[in-house]
């Protein structure tokens, strides 16, 4: 409708409205509404925005991604208007993939050996090694077998081959993969293959696969898939072997010709000291480049990491340039035992700046380096080296007390919660651990007496509140029982009296028990001695297979027993296969056995230990055999009356302790079935406890 206000209207042709101008469009008018036949935007088949491909040209089709090569035809793509055959556009599809493979010349061969593997792979297969010898004639032609080692298919046939083989057999196929291992440690799936040769492997196999890598350690060791197979060769090699790929990391010399006289990175410039700078230099470059990649996480760049800062000890600016470094990296070195000492000197060589920083990237992982084998070390020797105590309990101790029963639990978080409590004590450690983390006391300032003083008041109340917050736990099996001794012998006053009151109220139950946890802790800790006939191993499982498919019932033919392929179903994304009904049971049912607590030989031990201990602190208000003396019922003293260890420990509450003998004597005298059972006992503690109470 057009104004009748001319003035209005003026304004409106002018681009105005009321006087004032029209606001701007953000797009301009003909992208934004555009008339043109093709479709919004200006353009032939365009949409608003310029875009392709929208609902406002239904004859428009996206470009074909199924067009192939250059020069090899696609589906064909249908006209404007033309209605698409869905069917015969799959199968088209199809048959180009199909085209796309059969022109890779190792198409037919994959073909044939996969054919054979689903029969391999088969549980209830008998005769595999006959499959094996089929597959290898197939592959023995042209040297397929190098070419199809990488191929995600493929490459399960070879690990299968590796597994089921004969002993001659396994070694013709790891000699036509080892001219090829370099390249099948960085390959996605070929690097199970590399792995089945270390498992399944004779001595000489494994030997010669550590050698044909020669020459591309450094390489290797900086490289995300091949740097675990390294440290995995590192571990299995001859001290030869060993000395030889650390040798690629002290320069280009050493890459390319291995000397047997050199054992060390000191042995390099022993005869020539103008060239230690230049190997050093060679030794640090090759260190940054595996740093770069975060890949430090192996032996055997821990050893070499150790060897060049034991070096460089004598040049404080290299030396602080690498701290500096490796500060970030200290979690990933506490793995080895090379590690955890490399880890110790680059915080006694920080300077405050970097110790802070150093301490900051292991907060995090703290629990995972306290019950470490070797990174508990290293947490010791922090503790032992720092001069802020207050830091230290903030940033060490308050982060592991909600841990605290885990610690104890663990054989090597106990060290660590001892050496808190009882530092350099000989009945704790071992004479040369204690001169060995003393070493650090070089590079602090604050005397060695006053530093442990101040860390243990710290500490000393919370870990009396963690022993009232559950007694039982800390009187639950013997080494826990000897770290509650131990913490009982040094904690002083309040905290003293507190954790005397609740431990006895748990010693003094009628039905205590405490578990044997000490001999499952030491089966799992000892590791059994692998066997080094491979043979033997596959033989004899291949006869308890053979054994189970004679009791099983019939299967279907799919059935998939072979677990060689788990590693390459987890790299690709498929899941593992659910383990057994059995197995789960028998991992469910497995328990620890517990025995009554006076009739354990090793809480036997740890009362004996608490009850010398407490007759040293004469000084405290609060006497723990006198508040067990106390606490004891005649149902208790009938039980550990008829126990020849029992009767040991009422033994030791009176011995050199008048007032507890008479508190003992008169209970017994007062109950006349205690007093019998102790004059019909025959036990040698027995009759030591009726002589000493003067009741025989």
């Amino acid at each position: 409708m057009v104004s009748s206000d001319p003035k209005r209207s003026a304004n409106n042709v002018a681009g105005k409205k009321d006087g004032k101008p029209l606001a701007k469009s953000k797009k301009p008018i003909a992208k934004s509404f555009g008339k043109h036949p093709g479709g919004a935007g200006g353009r032939p088949g365009g949409t608003a925005g310029g875009r392709q491909g929208g609902s406002l040209n239904p004859g428009f089709r996206p470009a074909n991604k199924f067009k192939g090569k250059p020069g090899q035809a696609g589906p064909p793509t249908p006209q404007p208007g033309e209605k698409q055959d869905w069917a015969k556009f799959k199968q088209e599809k199809k048959d180009l993939k199909l085209k796309r493979k059969s022109s890779r010349d190792t198409y037919e061969v994959s073909k044939q050996i996969m054919q054979i593997y689903e029969k391999l792979r088969c549980r209830r297969t008998v005769n595999k090694d006959k499959l094996v010898e089929e597959i290898y004639k197939i592959l023995d032609v042209g040297d397929t077998i190098s070419k199809v080692v990488k191929a995600h298919d493929t490459a399960r046939v070879l690990q299968c081959m590796l597994k089921y083989a004969s002993p001659s057999l396994r070694s013709q196929i790891s000699e036509k993969l080892l001219p090829h291992t370099v390249e099948m440690c960085q390959s996605k799936y070929a690097q199970f293959c590399v792995k089945r040769m270390l498992k399944y492997g004779s001595p000489a196999t494994k030997s010669k696969l550590a050698d044909s890598l020669m020459g591309h350690i450094v390489r290797l060791a900086g490289h995300n898939i091949a740097s675990g197979l390294l440290d995995s060769l590192y571990l299995g090699g001859s001290p030869l072997q060993k000395a030889y790929m650390r040798q690629e990391f002290y320069g280009d010399l050493y890459r390319k010709a291995k000397d047997g006289k050199v054992k060390c990175l000191e042995d390099t410039y022993k005869d020539a000291a103008n060239m230690k700078a230049s190997i050093l230099g060679s030794v640090k470059a090759n260190l940054d480049h595996v740093a770069n990649k975060q890949l430090v996480d192996s032996s055997l760049v821990h050893a070499v990491m150790l060897e060049y800062l034991r070096a460089s000890e004598d040049n404080d600016e290299i030396l602080e340039e690498t701290v500096t470094a490796f500060a970030a990296l200290v979690p990933h070195m506490l793995s080895t035992k090379e590690g955890s000492e490399a880890a110790v000197i680059c915080f006694y060589k920080s300077t405050p700046k970097n110790r802070r920083a150093i301490i900051k990237n292991i907060k995090e992982h703290l629990l995972k380096i306290a019950t470490h084998e070797h990174g508990h070390v290293f947490l010791i020797s922090l503790l032992n080296s720092l001069d802020d105590t207050k830091a230290t309990k903030k940033a060490i101790y308050d982060n592991l007390h909600n841990d605290l029963k885990s610690l104890v639990a663990n054989q090597y978080g106990r060290r660590v919660i001892q050496w808190l409590v009882a530092p350099g004590d000989t009945s704790c450690f071992h004479p040369g651990f204690i001169k060995t983390i003393e070493e650090g006391l070089a590079f602090g300032k604050k005397e060695k007496d006053a530093r442990r003083k101040e860390i243990f008041e710290q500490i000393e109340d919370p870990i009396a509140e963690a022993i009232v917050a559950d007694p039982s736990f800390w009187l639950s099996n013997r080494p826990i029982g000897l770290a509650t001794a131990d913490i009982l012998n040094h904690i002083k006053g309040e905290s003293y009296k507190k954790a005397v009151q609740v431990l006895v109220q748990v010693v003094a139950q009628p039905n205590w028990v405490v578990a044997q946890a000490e001999d499952l802790e030491n089966k799992k800790q000892q590791k059994k001695k692998p066997q080094n006939d491979v043979e033997a191993i596959i033989a004899e499982a291949t006869k308890q297979r053979k054994k189970l498919l004679q009791t099983e019932p019939d299967s279907s033919d799919d059935d998939d027993g072979d677990d060689s392929d788990s590693n390459s179903d987890a790299e690709e994304g498929q899941p593992k296969k659910k383990k057994s009904k059995q197995a789960t049971e028998q991992t469910k049912d497995e328990s620890v056995p517990s025995v009554p607590g006076m009739e354990d030989a090793g809480m036997h031990h740890v009362l004996k230990k608490i009850i010398k201990n407490d007759k040293d602190k004469q000084e405290t208000s609060v006497s723990f055999a006198e508040e067990l003396l106390h606490q004891l019922s005649s149902d208790v003293l009938q039980k550990w009356l008829a126990v020849n260890r029992g009767c040991f420990i009422l033994l030791n509450l009176v011995q050199d302790n008048t007032s507890n003998a008479e508190i003992l004597q008169k209970t017994i005298k007062a109950d006349s079935q205690l007093l019998k059972l102790l004059k019909s006992q025959t036990t040698q503690g027995g009759k030591l406890l009726a002589g000493k109470l003067s009741l025989v």
